[in-house]
C-alpha cells in the first residue's frame, strides 16, 4: 500500500524530471507563509489542498495537505486525497488506497466518501462486488445531499441491477441528480425522458452538454442531426469529443482525446 509521503516523493521527482518549475512560493500554503494549516482548524488543511491543486507543480504538496486534514477528522481530507491518488491512474495499490479512504470518510459520515465507495462496490474494483451495498452508500449520498450519488442510484434502477428495471424510481432519482447540479443526472433523465417528449429530452442533454457532459453532447447532437441541422450537430459532437465522450468522437469522426 501506498502512503501518501511515498506518492508525493514519486510525483515531485517525476515533476524534476520532466523539468517543471517547482511549487512556487507564491501559491497558497506550500511553505506554510501563511501560517502552517495543522495549527488552524483542521478544514484550513481541505482549503489549502483545493488551493493547491490548481497549480500542477502543487500537486503533491496538495495531496500532502489532504493527508493532513483525514489525519485529523477532516474527513473531506479523505474523500479528496483518495480521489486524487486514482484520477490518473488505477494500480491496484492505489485503489487499495483510495476504498480504504473512501471508507473512513463514509464511516464519518462525509457523503463524497460515499458516492465514490458505491462505484467500487458496483464495478467490484478492489471490492467484491456487492450491488445491494453500493445502493446503500447511495442512497445514504444522495440523502445527504450529494447529487452525483443520486444520479448512481437511478441508474441501478433504470438497469435493473437491483430487480426489474424500475424507470419510474430512475426518473425521480435522476430529476433529483439534475436539480441538485449534475450534468450526468440530466443526461440519463434526458434519456429516460425521450420515449415520452423528445424536445423535454433534448433541453436535458443540452443543459447537460453545456454542463459538461460529453453524453449530453453527443445525444443532442444526434438528435441535431435528424432534424437537418448537421452544423451544430458537428459543434455538439466535436464538444463531446474534448469532454471525452467516444460516442461523441466517433460521430466526429476523431479520435478520443488521449488520457
Amino acid at each position: 500500500m501506498w502512503m501518501l509521503r511515498s506518492t508525493s516523493s514519486v510525483l515531485l521527482l517525476a515533476s524534476v524530471a520532466l523539468g517543471a518549475p517547482p511549487c512556487p512560493a507564491s501559491s497558497i500554503d506550500p511553505k506554510h507563509e501563511h501560517g502552517p494549516c495543522e495549527k488552524k482548524p483542521a478544514q484550513a488543511c481541505v482549503t489549502a489542498g483545493d488551493a493547491l491543486m490548481a497549480t500542477p507543480a502543487c500537486r503533491s504538496v496538495a495531496l500532502e495537505r489532504y493527508q493532513q486534514a483525514c489525519e485529523r477528522a477532516a474527513l473531506r481530507g479523505c474523500s479528496k486525497l483518495g480521489f486524487r491518488l486514482i484520477e490518473n491512474s488505477r494500480d491496484a495499490a492505489l485503489v487499495k488506497r483510495a476504498i480504504a479512504l473512501f471508507t473512513k470518510a463514509c464511516d464519518g459520515g462525509d457523503v463524497l466518501g460515499c458516492s465514490n465507495l458505491a462505484s467500487f462496490y458496483w464495478d467490484g474494483e478492489g471490492v467484491t462486488k456487492d450491488v445491494k451495498r453500493s445502493a446503500a452508500l447511495s442512497q445514504k449520498a444522495c440523502d445527504g445531499g450529494d447529487a452525483f450519488a443520486c444520479g448512481t442510484l437511478g441508474s441501478l434502477y433504470a438497469q435493473g441491477e437491483l430487480g426489474p428495471k424500475d424507470l419510474k424510481k430512475a426518473s425521480t432519482l435522476f430529476k433529483r441528480a439534475c436539480d441538485g447540479g449534475s450534468a450526468s443526472g440530466c443526461n440519463q433523465l434526458g434519456n429516460v425522458t425521450a420515449a415520452s417528449s423528445l424536445d423535454e429530452a433534448m433541453t436535458l442533454w443540452t443543459r447537460a452538454c453545456k454542463e459538461g457532459n460529453g453524453a449530453g453532447c453527443t445525444n443532442a447532437g444526434r438528435v441535431l442531426r435528424k432534424r437537418g441541422d448537421d452544423r451544430t450537430a458537428d459543434k455538439a459532437f466535436a464538444r463531446a469529443c474534448r469532454l471525452g465522450d467516444e460516442d461523441g468522437c466517433g460521430e466526429k469522426g476523431l479520435a478520443p482525446p488521449e488520457e
